[in-house]
């Protein structure tokens, strides 16, 4: 029942975050989607996995909970594989046993939860001037209004873009250099 307790707060603050005032998704969204490379935000029919990367790239976080990756013409980051996997056989609503108030509560929360756990964040690469590593973390130099997407997300208290294996992290950004037709860094 403890798991259902979690369960039943995390419903309640993605419901809540559901409910926020129209106006404020609305001028929020058009930050955010501006013309000029915006962030969007989907939920590919197919999870990012090697298959889909042809070509791509895909770093993921040492403690392997976040992936971000260069697909094509766009940057995105979301949950990686292996933690989407995990998530969806914790939310299982099939395991829930019970008819009860509390088992009904504990199947919604689950099914909404299942709902949005593959959402990924995107946005252009025609958003970014150019990516490096230094030594620390990426750090993205954005062609226009610079995206706080990434500096406002932490992993074990520790910023994002400061939560990839060094090799990594410089790989990713030669990578995005090069399909912007830039020199790697040296």
């Amino acid at each position: 029942m403890r798991h259902a307790g979690i369960l039943f707060i995390l419903g309640t603050v993605l419901v809540t975050s559901a409910c926020s005032s129209s106006a404020d998704r609305s001028e929020k969204r058009a930050q955010d989607e501006a013309p000029d490379g915006g962030v969007t935000l989907s939920r590919p029919k197919a999870a990012v996995n090697e298959d889909t990367l042809a070509g791509d790239v895909r770093i993921v976080t040492t403690n392997g909970g976040i992936d971000l990756a260069l697909i094509g013409d766009s940057i995105s980051s979301g949950l990686s594989p292996e933690a989407l996997r995990k998530v969806r056989h914790e939310t299982d609503t099939a395991s829930v046993t019970g008819s009860g108030f509390g088992s009904q509560i504990e199947k919604m929360v689950k099914g909404t939860v299942q709902g949005a756990i593959g959402t990924r964040v995107s946005f252009p690469i025609s958003a970014v001037r150019e990516v490096r590593y230094d030594g620390e973390k990426l750090v993205f130099e954005w062609s226009g209004e610079p995206r706080k997407v990434f500096e406002q997300t932490k992993i074990d208290k520790k910023p994002l873009l400061a939560s990839f294996a060094p090799a990594d992290a410089q790989h990713f950004a030669d990578a995005v250099n090069a399909r912007k037709g830039l020199s790697p860094a040296k």
